[in-house]
């Protein structure tokens, strides 16, 4: 759970929806990320989306309670998690469904949200 006041800015509507999904080789409970089914999930106010993926596929996609400013994009724009170069990439982002699509990665044209 967040600390009081972290919230994402423009997180848009109070109800945001995003993709829920937890690929089946990911272990252990990871908060709103949903089972081997894509789905979706209504995030409390203030939080955004997370997309969780390597370059084939989804790993893990859900709400994101995280900082402030961890939020700025109303689109999925992955980056690489962790050291440069690496095949875990990660979004955030405040759009409905927004962790759904990546763009700009060889995941996007694959589509996100459960296993190919």
């Amino acid at each position: 759970q967040s600390p009081p006041g972290a919230r994402c800015p423009l997180a848009g509507p109070r109800n945001l929806t995003c993709v829920s999904y937890k690929h089946p080789s990911v272990r252990g409970r990871l908060g709103d990320a949903g089972g081997p089914a894509a789905g979706a999930v209504r995030c409390p106010p203030g939080q955004c989306c997370v997309g969780i993926w390597n370059r084939s596929h989804a790993l893990v996609q859900g709400c994101w309670g995280g900082r402030g400013d961890a939020c700025p994009s109303a689109t999925c724009a992955p980056s690489p998690a962790g050291h440069p170069g690496s095949s875990v990439l990660l979004c955030l982002c405040h759009g409905h469904l927004c962790n759904g699509n990546a763009t700009g990665t060889a995941a996007a044209t694959g589509g996100l949200g459960g296993p190919r």
